[in-house]
C-alpha cells in the first residue's frame, strides 16, 4: 500500500501540473479570444478529443493491462506486447487520421456551420501526435515506471503552455489547433528518447527490432481495446455532446463559449481524480490475475475512502463558489457561466466517480458494462439535452448531463460492487453528504463570492470539514500514517 501511496503522490503531482496547465491555456485562451471565439475553438478541440479517443486509449489501455500481468519469469513478454500494440497504433492512426480529414465538411454541417470546416480538416493534425504519446503514456504505466510517466506529464504540461498559447496569441484558433498538435509529438519524441533507460534487464538476448510480430497477441490486444475504445467514445461523447446541442440548436458561438467555460471549470474534479485510472487498471489487473481477493477488497476499500472524502466537500465548494472560479480563471466576460457551473459541477463529480469505476472494471476483465453504461448515458443525455435547452436554455443543458451522470454513477456503484468484491461504505459516504452540506450552507451564510477570496474561504471551509472528519473518526491516525510514510520516501 505504501508503494501504491508513493506512486500515487507522483502521479498527482504530475497530474495536477498538466491540469493547472490546461486551465491556464483555457484561461488565457478565453481572454485571448472573445466568447465567440472561444466557443468555436473548445468546439474543435472537443470535438478532435472525442475522436483521439479511437486510438488514444484504446490500445494503450490495452497494452498497459497486458504489460501489468507480466511476471518477472515472462520478462521478454514486453517487447511481444510492445511490438504488436505499437504497429496497431500506427495502422489506426493512419486509418482514423484519413478518415477524420475527409469528413470534416459532414462534421461543420451537423453543427449547422460550414465555416468550421477547414479547423476541422487541420485539426487532424491533432489525431497522430496525441496517439503517440498515449502510447508511450501508457506502455510505462504498464510497466509501473511511474517516474517516467510522471516525467512525460510534467513536459506535456510545458510544452501546452509554451505552443497552445504562444501560437493562439500569434494567430488565435488556427495558432492554438497547431499547438495542440504539436504539444504531444514532441512528448512523443521525450518517449522515444527515454525508452531505453528502463527498469527491466532481459533474461535473453531478445532485442525490439528483431522481435516477430505475434499475431494472435495482437488479436487479443484489439480485443480487450475495442470494448474500451467504445466506451470511451460514448464517454467523451456524453461530456462534451452538451456543446454541439447547444452550437446546433441555439446557433451562438457566444453562448458555446460561456457554456464551454462553465464545463471547463466543472471538470476540476475530474481532473484532480484521473490519476486514480493510471494506478487502478494495473493494479486490479494483476491482483486479479493473482487471485488475491483479500488485497483487491482493501485497495478498493482504501482508494473510494479517499476518492468520496475528498470530492464530495471540493465539489460542494466549487458549486458554491462557482461565480468566483469562473471570474477566477475567464475574467468578467464570462461571469454568467458561474449559475451554469454550479449545476453542472455535481454532474462532472458523478462522472469522475462513473469513470473510476470502469477502469477498476477494466482491470478486472469486466469491460462490458462499462460499455452499456456509456451508451445508455449517451443516448440518455441526448434525449435530456433536447428537451431541456428548448425549455431552459444553457441551464437545462446543464441539468440534463447531471441527471444523467448520476444515474449511471449510483448503476456502476452497485455493479462493481456486486460483480468485483464488495467495498462501498454507504454509512460513511452519508457522513462526507451530511457535513459538506453543513459547510455548504456555512459557506452560504457568512463568506461573500469574490475574485481571490473565495480560495481563503474555501480552504477555511475545508478544514472545518477534515476536523470534523477526525472526531467521526473517519479519518484516522492510520491513514495520516501511510501519508506521512510516503512522503518520507
Amino acid at each position: 500500500m505504501s508503494n501504491l501511496i508513493k506512486a500515487s503522490f507522483w502521479l498527482s503531482l504530475s497530474e495536477l501540473a498538466f491540469n493547472i496547465s490546461g486551465y491556464i491555456i483555457h484561461a488565457l485562451m478565453g481572454r485571448i479570444l472573445d466568447p465567440a471565439g472561444y466557443g468555436r475553438f473548445s468546439i474543435i478541440i472537443t470535438f478532435t478529443t472525442m475522436i483521439i479517443i479511437l486510438i488514444g486509449r484504446g490500445i494503450p489501455i490495452s497494452t498497459s493491462k497486458y504489460l501489468g500481468e507480466i511476471t518477472t519469469d515472462k520478462i521478454n513478454g514486453y517487447y511481444d506486447i510492445k511490438k504488436s500494440a505499437l504497429f496497431l497504433q500506427i495502422i489506426l492512426i493512419i486509418i482514423v487520421t484519413l478518415i477524420y480529414f475527409l469528413l470534416a465538411p459532414f462534421f461543420a454541417r451537423i453543427l449547422n456551420d460550414s465555416t468550421l470546416t477547414s479547423l476541422f480538416q487541420l485539426s487532424s493534425l491533432i489525431i497522430p501526435s496525441f496517439a503517440l504519446a498515449s502510447f508511450y503514456a501508457y506502455y510505462f504505466t504498464g510497466i509501473q515506471d511511474f517516474k517516467k510517466k510522471s516525467f512525460l506529464k510534467f513536459l506535456r504540461s510545458i510544452f501546452k503552455i509554451v505552443f497552445i498559447v504562444g501560437l493562439g496569441y500569434l494567430f488565435k484558433v488556427t495558432g492554438a489547433i497547431i499547438g495542440q498538435a504539436l504539444a504531444p509529438l514532441f512528448v512523443f519524441l521525450a518517449g522515444y528518447l527515454i525508452d531505453p533507460f528502463t527498469k527491466f534487464k532481459l533474461k535473453k538476448k531478445k532485442t525490439f527490432k528483431n522481435n516477430p510480430l505475434d499475431y494472435d497477441l495482437m488479436k487479443k490486444l484489439a480485443n480487450f481495446a475495442g470494448p474500451i475504445v467504445i466506451f470511451m467514445l460514448f464517454y467523451e461523447l456524453m461530456l462534451s455532446m452538451n456543446l454541439y446541442f447547444i452550437k446546433a440548436m441555439l446557433g451562438s458561438d457566444e453562448l458555446t463559449g460561456i457554456y464551454s467555460a462553465a464545463s471547463t471549470v466543472s471538470r476540476i474534479p475530474y481532473y484532480i481524480f484521473f490519476f486514480m485510472t493510471i494506478i487502478l487498471l494495473p493494479k486490479i489487473s494483476e491482483l486479479i490475475a493473482k487471485n488475491k481477493q483479500s488485497k483487491t477488497q482493501k485497495l478498493l476499500k482504501n482508494a473510494f475512502k479517499y476518492l468520496f472524502i475528498a470530492l464530495i466537500p471540493i465539489t460542494a465548494l466549487l458549486s458554491l463558489f462557482s461565480k468566483s472560479a469562473i471570474y477566477f480563471f475567464y475574467g468578467n466576460r464570462y461571469t454568467s457561466a458561474g449559475s451554469i457551473m454550479s449545476i453542472l459541477i455535481f454532474g462532472f463529480a458523478f462522472l469522475t466517480v462513473f469513470y473510476i469505476i470502469t477502469f477498476v472494471l477494466n482491470g478486472a476483465g469486466k469491460n462490458k458494462f462499462p460499455v452499456i453504461a456509456s451508451i445508455i448515458g449517451t443516448l440518455l443525455n441526448g434525449i435530456l439535452n433536447w428537451i431541456l435547452i428548448k425549455k431552459m436554455g444553457l441551464i437545462g443543458s446543464a441539468i440534463a448531463t447531471t441527471i444523467t451522470a448520476f444515474i449511471i454513477m449510483v448503476w456502476a456503484l452497485f455493479h462493481s460492487n456486486k460483480n468485483i468484491v464488495r467495498y462501498i461504505n454507504l454509512w460513511s459516504i452519508s457522513k462526507y453528504i451530511l457535513v459538506s452540506l453543513l459547510i455548504y450552507i456555512l459557506g452560504a451564510m457568512f463568506f461573500e463570492q469574490g475574485r481571490l477570496i473565495f480560495i481563503l474561504w474555501s480552504s477555511i471551509l475545508l478544514t472545518i470539514y477534515l476536523f470534523i472528519m477526525i472526531i467521526l473518526k473517519e479519518i484516522t491516525p492510520k491513514d495520516w500514517k501511510y501519508l506521512m510514510e510516503s512522503l518520507k520516501k
